[in-house]
């Protein structure tokens, strides 16, 4: 049985990691501040002070703002951390009630419960009845789809999966003789059956990039699970990879964050975690590991787990997300589409390779649509598609046209995606290029301007008149637009039955977040600070209010439309003024759902609802980008070598030989 310590156990795997402190300019930390005062999220613009004093910070942050909800266990977890007060009893009833009820996310419960077993176990902090219910609660649990029983639980997303598998190997390791209730198995099959599943996980990971695409929502639950494999796994090899995977992670954060928001596309997000950067998960992840964002999240799964863990973010990654000198453009690949997936050397019948075709949430593309209705069945596996209904109308198209001519009927899927995010000092710009137009949509955020942490613009066409359904009315899309950027121009297009219920699009521009706002026409022009932003709406817009009163809606009544969005800066146009007038008298010609618009900054761009995507003339490839190309990182997709440089700094992440070097100071 795995007996040592927390301290020795971090000696074992976390001493060759150089210490981290984020670099700050001269006079800028600022002191952490009295217990009394941490109820007020303080938002940094700029890195400050150490990793070791946000640490303290963060934790003393979840002791003081404890919840009960059903993540409240991460809190007491920074209780028992800092040592200095017993945990709150009934945050640990009432998650203890929650596993067993087996509702969904109860696995998120179980990894929180793993790790206080592993850090705290003889904690005077935390009685020992308690500890015994937490380890009578992890040998009842059901760790898979394949055990014994059903119920309604997602096991299948992607941050799911590697959540429960990691949680079934911490487990089997802890109570390798023990027989686990569920399965009747000991915790030695849980082991092997856990490293199996582990291992493919991080496999199609590394080769693959993430489904659910620099989501930030879930990139705090994979952070999680990641982190307890890392501090946890006996394995050498799946801790070293799992250490790796931490760092691309993190990478993709500072890659695509501007001053602590992560404003980028994303795979899934929530309406409130893309209404500004206050309701981001991430925010937390990138105070914490930056010194850039806010804390906003006392129970956070990822950031407690970072801030418990002996894990710390090379320093090359934390001055990459700081890295606001010159203007940065990056390119990057993640998914597979289905029937590319022989490609790879995978198959349509293999349940195994089911998992990553559910990861990607394609459940019912033809390829695969008798795999998933054979999955659902054997297993019993939590699934809201009809396959009956997608497979007849699969049949009607063969029946009509002699074949199928879409295949793309699942309005989840997080297929192949092809990323462009350009960030100056002032801005940044991100859109998922021509991604699956006139599909339909689920939680996919296609694209964002980002100048501020409340100021974000972005368009979407509502799936619902509320702020909690998928689609719903800000976050994702009833059907999906056709997008591209070149740089700091974007072009959003949108075609929606005249019948459908929500027969418009919209923009997310709050003008309370702004420090100037000028309408002219078809645009409408904003300041903030010394970042400017232009939006052009084809059809004449509206402002609408929100439920507190404020004007943060554009609305146009079209069921087509036509965005344009171009951002630049004081440093290029000397004034906002200038910005303004330039981009105002620039001509545009709109020709339904055709563009052309002469931009100031970058010359004749055209788009449409097909076709390329030109400036000056010239096509901008929007497909067949490698997994990373920008000016730290050039991979090639599928590759297992990461090698992230700058400056004199360097971190090559070698996931074939499970080997990560730190040279320089990175």
């Amino acid at each position: 049985m795995f007996t040592v310590n927390r301290r020795q156990f971090m000696h074992l795997v976390g001493l060759s990691v150089a210490y981290v402190s984020i670099g700050t300019t001269p006079g800028s930390a600022v002191p952490i501040r009295d217990e009394k005062h941490l109820t007020e999220d303080v938002y940094w613009p700029q890195p400050q002070s150490t990793f070791e004093q946000r640490r303290l910070q963060y934790l003393q942050y979840c002791s003081a703002n404890a919840r009960r909800r059903r993540n409240g266990v991460f809190s007491q977890i920074a209780r028992l951390e800092l040592g200095k007060e017993p945990v709150d009893e009934e945050i640990f009833r009432d998650a203890l009630a929650y596993v067993y009820s087996n509702r969904d996310c109860n696995d998120f419960i179980v990894a929180g419960f793993l790790r206080i077993l592993y850090l705290y176990r003889k904690s005077p902090l935390i009685s020992r009845k308690l500890i015994a219910d937490i380890e009578e609660c992890v040998l009842q649990f059901k760790y898979w789809w394949d055990g014994p029983g059903r119920d309604k639980r997602c096991y299948h997303t992607e941050n799911h999966q590697i959540i429960f598998h990691g949680d079934e190997l911490l487990a089997g390791q802890l109570y390798p003789d023990k027989i686990f209730k569920n399965s009747g198995k000991d915790g030695r099959y849980h082991i092997r059956h856990g490293l199996h599943l582990i291992n493919r996980w991080i496999d199609f990971r590394v080769k693959f990039g993430f489904s659910e695409w620099l989501s930030n929502g879930y990139f705090d639950h994979d952070l999680m699970a990641l982190a307890n494999l890392r501090d946890f796994a006996e394995d050498a090899d799946v801790r070293a990879k799992a250490e790796m995977l931490m760092d691309m992670l993190l990478f993709e954060i500072s890659l695509h964050s501007y001053r602590g928001v992560f404003g980028s596309t994303h795979g899934r997000t929530y309406a409130r975690m893309i209404k500004g950067g206050r309701g981001e998960h991430t925010a937390t992840i990138a105070k914490l590991t930056f010194g850039m964002g806010m804390f906003n999240e006392p129970d956070s799964p990822g950031s407690v787990s970072l801030a418990t863990s002996g894990y710390r973010c090379p320093a090359i990654i934390g001055k990459i997300a700081s890295d606001l000198s010159n203007p940065i453009l990056c390119k990057e690949r993640h998914s597979i589409n289905i029937p590319d997936a022989w490609k790879y050397g995978l198959s349509f019948d293999n349940v195994e390779d089911g998992h990553l075709y559910w990861s990607i949430q394609d459940y019912v593309h033809p390829s695969i649509i008798d795999l998933s209705r054979r999955m659902s069945a054997t297993f019993g596996v939590r699934q809201f598609e009809k396959y009956e209904k997608y497979a007849n109308q699969y049949k009607k198209q063969i029946e009509e046209h002699g074949k199928i001519v879409n295949p793309n009927l699942c309005h989840k899927a997080l297929t192949e995606v092809h990323i462009q995010t350009y960030r100056t000092g002032d801005y940044l710009l991100s859109c998922a290029q021509d991604y699956r137009p006139g599909c339909g949509g689920y939680q996919q955020h296609i694209w964002q301007a980002t100048l501020g942490l409340d100021a974000v613009v972005f368009t979407n066409h509502p799936g619902s008149d509320d702020e909690h359904a998928r689609p719903n009315y800000w976050a994702g899309n009833g059907i999906l637009p056709r997008a591209a950027q070149h740089r700091n121009v974007l072009i959003c297009i949108y075609r929606t039955p005249p019948d459908d219920p929500f027969p418009f699009s919209h923009a997310y521009f709050p003008r309370n977040a702004f420090d100037e706002i000028i309408e002219d026409e078809h645009w409408i022009f904003a300041r903030k600070d010394n970042g400017y932003i232009a939006l052009y709406s084809q059809h004449k817009f509206k402002w609408f209010t929100n439920k507190q009163g404020i004007k943060d809606e554009l609305r146009v009544t079209s069921p087509d439309n036509i965005w344009i969005c171009e951002l630049g800066n004081r440093s290029t146009w000397k004034s906002f003024d200038r910005f303004r007038k330039a981009v105002a008298a620039a001509k545009i010609s709109c020709k339904h759902l055709d563009v052309q618009y002469q931009s100031p900054s970058l010359g004749d761009i055209s788009f449409g609802w097909q076709g390329p995507f030109r400036s000056k003339g010239q096509p901008v490839a929007l497909h067949d980008y490698k997994r990373f190309e920008n000016p730290y990182c050039q991979s090639e997709f599928t590759d297992p070598i990461m090698h992230i440089k700058r400056g004199h700094e360097e971190l090559h992440l070698d996931f074939k030989q499970g080997k990560r070097i730190i040279s320089g100071n990175g």
